[in-house]
C-alpha cells in the first residue's frame, strides 16, 4: 500500500488542481485538461482507491479522502485553484468546510451539496436510485459502473459521444479498489453539506442543462453558500459538460481564474 496519491502535472504557472468523480480517475479530464494546461500548471489527481492511486492506504470516507487532497495541495506553491466534478465537488466543499488550507478560488462542475432527496431538499435524486446502485455493486461492479455512466449522460443531446468517451476512459488506469467504490457511493448517497456558513471565496458553478443527477435548481443553494458566485449553464449537456464541450468549459474557467 502507498501513502501518496498519483497526480499528472502539466503546463506551467498558476496551480490548478482537478478532482474527478466516482468510479473514474484523473485521466478522464482529457482534452479539457490539455486546454487548461496551456495557461496553468494543472494537477489531475487520482483520488485514493481510483486509477493509479488504487493502492493508496485510506478509509475512503469523505474526511479521509479530503485529508489526502489537502496534504497534496499544502505541498504546492500558492496560490491554488481547485476544480471538483461530482464527487470531487463534494470533496471541494468539504475542504472549504474544514478550513485547513487556503485556496484562491474554486470551481464546481455538476456538483451538489446533497445528491439525494431529503424532506426539505427536492433538488436531487431519489435515495432508492443510490440504494439500487449499492446493491448492484456487490453483484457486478463493472456492469454497475457502466450503468452509472449511462445515467450521467442520459438526457444530453450529445449523450452518445459523452458515453463513448467515459467508457473508453473507465479502465484506462486499471480497475478501481472495490472498497473505494462502495464507500464513494455511500459518500454520494449520505453526504449533506447544505446550510454551511457563507464562504467569501470566489466560486464558479458549471451545470449541464440536461443533467439527470444534478438539476439546475441546485444553483439556488450555491447562491446561498457563495455570495461571490459565477454561474454557467451549458445547453444540451449532461453530467460531464467538460467532455461534451471542453473548449467552452476551459474558456469560462480560464476567464474566471484570471479575474
Amino acid at each position: 500500500m502507498f501513502s501518496k496519491i498519483y497526480s499528472e502535472v502539466k503546463g506551467h504557472g498558476h496551480n490548478v488542481v482537478l478532482l474527478h468523480g466516482w468510479g473514474m480517475h484523473g485521466g478522464l479530464w482529457g482534452k479539457f485538461n490539455e486546454l487548461l494546461s496551456k495557461d496553468f500548471q494543472t494537477h489531475t489527481i487520482d483520488l485514493p482507491g481510483f486509477g493509479y492511486s488504487k493502492d493508496v492506504k485510506n478509509n475512503f470516507t469523505l474526511d479521509s479522502m479530503t485529508k489526502v487532497v489537502e496534504q497534496y495541495i499544502n505541498d504546492l506553491s500558492r496560490p491554488v485553484s481547485l476544480i471538483g466534478w461530482s464527487l470531487g465537488g463534494l470533496i471541494t466543499l468539504n475542504i472549504l468546510k474544514r478550513k485547513n488550507i487556503k485556496l484562491e478560488n474554486v470551481v464546481f462542475i455538476s456538483t451538489t451539496p446533497s445528491f439525494t432527496k431529503k424532506q426539505d431538499w427536492e433538488f436531487a435524486m431519489e435515495q432508492s436510485v443510490f440504494n439500487g446502485f449499492s446493491n448492484d455493486l456487490k453483484a457486478d461492479y463493472k456492469k454497475t459502473l457502466k450503468r452509472f455512466l449511462s445515467l450521467q449522460t442520459r438526457g444530453s443531446e450529445l449523450s452518445r459521444d459523452e458515453l463513448r468517451e467515459l467508457n473508453s476512459k473507465l479502465n484506462e488506469r486499471g480497475e478501481p479498489n472495490i472498497k473505494a467504490l462502495e464507500n464513494g457511493l455511500k459518500i454520494l448517497s449520505d453526504t449533506d453539506l447544505r446550510r454551511e456558513s457563507e464562504n467569501k471565496i470566489p466560486a464558479m458553478v458549471i451545470l449541464g442543462e440536461k443533467d439527470t443527477l444534478v438539476p439546475l435548481s441546485v444553483k439556488k443553494e450555491f447562491e446561498k453558500m457563495f455570495p461571490d458566485l459565477e454561474k454557467i449553464i451549458l445547453e444540451k449537456t449532461g453530467h460531464a459538460p467538460f467532455i461534451s464541450n471542453p473548449e467552452l468549459c476551459a474558456e469560462k474557467i480560464k476567464n474566471f481564474i484570471n479575474e
